[in-house]
C-alpha cells in the first residue's frame, strides 16, 4: 500500500518541483548557576536563590487588562482588538505584549506577510518602559535584509530531489526487505524515518507552494500531526531555553536540566544519566499519541492529517512484521532525540524573559560539525542548529552555505559562535545529565512549568496551576 503512495508521491514530487522552482567542568557550573538574559534588565544574583520581582505570568496576566501593543521594525501596533483575529491563536499577541517581536514576526512569516502590518492600528500611546533594541539585533536585522534580498529562501528542484530521494530510496527498501531481512529492514526504515522527521521539521517551518504541498509529509511517512508538532515547536524557537516556557525542556521527573527543589525532585534523578538512550528510544512513539489525540480532538484535520497517518499505520500493519514496524519507530525516536537534544540542553537556560531574542539563539544553542558525509546527511540540517533558530524557514540544504556567513557576522557583533566535534556535543550532554544527576537539590530553583498565557492556550503541552 504504502509502495503505491510513494511511487504517486515521486511522481507528484517531480511535477510539483518543475512548477515550484524558483567536556564536563563547564557543564557542572552551568547546570548550577543560570546565566542573566541580557544586561538591559535588572537580574537577582542568583536565579535560583531567589526569583523577579515580577513573575512573568503576572506581568503577562497585568498587560492582558490594558492595551496590548507589540513594536516591529521600531513601530509599536495597537493590537488589543487585533489578537482576536491572529489565525495562531492570541497567545502569540499576549505573549509579546509591550515587547519587541521583530525577529519572532520574520522567523514564522513569509515576506508576504509583512504587508498585513500596513493595516494593523499603530499605538497611540506606546509604552515608554520597553527595553530598547540593543545593537546586536540592529546587526541581524541587516543581515537578514542583506540575505533576502540575495535570494537565500528561493528553494531549487535539485536541492529538494537532494534531500528527497534518500528518504523514499529508504522507505522502498526497507519495505521490500521487510519479510526477508527484518533486522536490515528495521535499520534502514529507521534512517528513512529519521530523515523523513527531518524533511517534515523542514517542510512545516518553510513557506511557498512547495511548502504547503509536503505540509502533511511526516503525517504519512511517521505519523506525526503537523498542527500538533507546529504548535509545540514554534514556542521553543520563539522562547528558546526559557523556563516555565519552552516545553521542550519540560522533561522532569524523566530528565532535569538543574539541580531541582527538593519539592520537585525524583528519586530517579541519580539515574537519568544511565537510561536516557532508553528514554529517548520512545520520542516517535508519543510524538505518534500525542498526534492522534490531536486528530481526534479536531475534525478539521481528519482530512488533511488523519488521512494520511491512517495509511501509515495502515502500512505498517500490511506490509510490515510487527518487529519491524515496533523496532524501527524506537530506533528512528532514539537517533532523532540524540541529534535534537544536544544542540540545546546543556546550554543557557533563562529564568526571566530575555527581550533579545537574537542574544538568547546565540546563547541557548549549539552547532555540531559533522565529521563525515553520512554524519551530515544523518543530522538533517539540524548541525546547524543556530542558522536554523536565527532563519528557520530558510530551506535546510542552504545552512552549509550560509554556516561561515553567519559565524562571520557573530564575530563582528562580538558574540559567541558556539559550536563542538558531533560526539564531543554528545559527551557534553551526558556530562550534563551526569553531572546534575549527583548534584544536591536546590532550594528555591525554578520549575521547569509556569501557568502563563503559553500553558492556557489549545493543545498546550502542560496545562495547569503553578503548584
Amino acid at each position: 500500500m504504502l509502495l503505491a503512495v510513494l511511487l504517486l508521491l515521486a511522481g507528484r514530487t517531480v511535477a510539483a518541483l518543475a512548477t515550484s522552482v524558483q567536556l564536563g567542568q563547564a557543564c557542572a557550573v552551568r547546570r548550577t548557576l543560570f546565566v542573566p538574559c541580557t544586561p538591559l534588565v535588572q537580574r537577582a544574583p542568583s536565579p535560583l536563590a531567589a526569583q523577579s520581582a515580577e513573575p512573568l505570568q503576572v506581568k503577562e496576566e497585568r498587560t492582558a487588562r490594558k492595551r496590548l501593543h507589540v513594536r516591529i521594525h521600531d513601530v509599536w501596533y495597537d493590537l488589543t482588538a487585533w489578537r482576536v483575529a491572529h489565525p495562531a491563536g492570541t497567545h502569540w499577541i499576549d505573549g509579546f505584549a509591550d515587547s519587541d517581536a521583530t525577529e519572532v514576526f520574520f522567523a514564522f512569516h513569509s515576506d508576504d506577510a509583512a504587508i498585513t502590518l500596513a493595516r494593523l492600528p499603530v499605538a497611540v500611546a506606546p509604552p515608554t518602559d520597553a527595553p530598547p533594541v540593543s545593537p546586536i539585533m540592529r546587526s541581524f536585522r541587516e543581515l537578514r535584509a542583506q540575505l533576502v534580498e540575495e535570494g537565500w529562501w528561493k528553494r531549487s528542484w535539485r536541492g529538494e530531489a537532494t534531500v528527497l530521494a534518500p528518504c523514499i530510496l529508504l522507505y522502498l527498501a526497507g519495505t521490500l526487505l521487510a519479510r526477508r531481512r527484518a533486522l536490515l529492514a528495521t535499520v534502514l526504515l529507521s534512517l528513512g524515518s529519521t530523515a523523513s522527521g527531518w524533511l517534515a521539521h523542514d517542510y512545516i517551518h518553510g513557506r511557498g507552494r512547495w511548502c504547503s504541498l509536503m505540509r502533511s509529509f511526516g503525517a504519512l511517512f511517521n505519523g506525526h500531526s503537523a498542527t500538533w508538532w507546529s504548535n509545540k515547536h514554534n514556542l521553543h524557537h520563539a522562547r528558546t531555553n526559557e523556563v516555565g516556557v519552552d516545553e521542550d525542556i519540560m522533561s522532569d521527573p524523566f530528565f532535569y536540566f538543574w539541580p531541582p527543589d527538593p519539592k520537585h525532585d525524583s528519586r530517579l534523578r541519580p539515574l537519568q544519566y544511565l537510561y536516557f538512550p532508553a528514554l529517548y528510544s520512545i520520542l516517535f512513539a508519543l510524538w505518534r499519541v500525542n498526534s492522534l489525540r490531536t486528530v481526534k480532538a479536531t475534525p478539521r484535520l481528519w482530512r488533511s492529517e488523519g488521512l494520511p497517518i491512517a495509511l501509515n499505520y495502515a502500512w505498517m500493519l500490511f506490509l510490515l512484521p510487527a518487529g519491524v514496524a515496533v523496532g524501527h519507530v524506537f530506533l528512528a525516536g532514539l537517533i532523532s532525540a540524540l541529534i535534537v537534544t544536544v544542540t540545546h540542553q546543556a546550554e543557557d537556560m533563562f529564568t526571566e524573559r530575555n527581550h533579545d531574542w537574537v542574544d538568547a539563539q546565540l546563547r541557548s544553542t549549539r552547532n555540531a560539525a559533522t565529521s563525515n558525509p553520512f554524519s551530515e546527511w544523518l543530522w538533517g540540517g539540524m548541525q546547524y542548529q543556530l542558522e536554523h533558530h536565527l532563519f528557520p524557514t530558510m530551506p535546510r540544504y542552504k545552512y552549509a552555505a550560509l554556516a561561515p556567513i553567519v559565524r562571520r557576522w557573530a564575530t563582528e557583533a562580538g558574540a559567541e559562535y558556539r559550536e563542538d566535534g558531533e560526539w564531543r556535543i554528545l559527551c557534553r550532554n551526558i556530562a550534563m545529565l551526569r553531572d546534575v544527576a549527583h548534584a544536591p537539590a536546590a532550594p528555591g530553583a525554578p520549575m521547569t512549568r509556569a501557568d502563563t498565557v503559553w500553558s492556557r492556550r489549545e493543545a498546550a503541552a502542560w496545562v495547569g496551576a503553578t503548584q
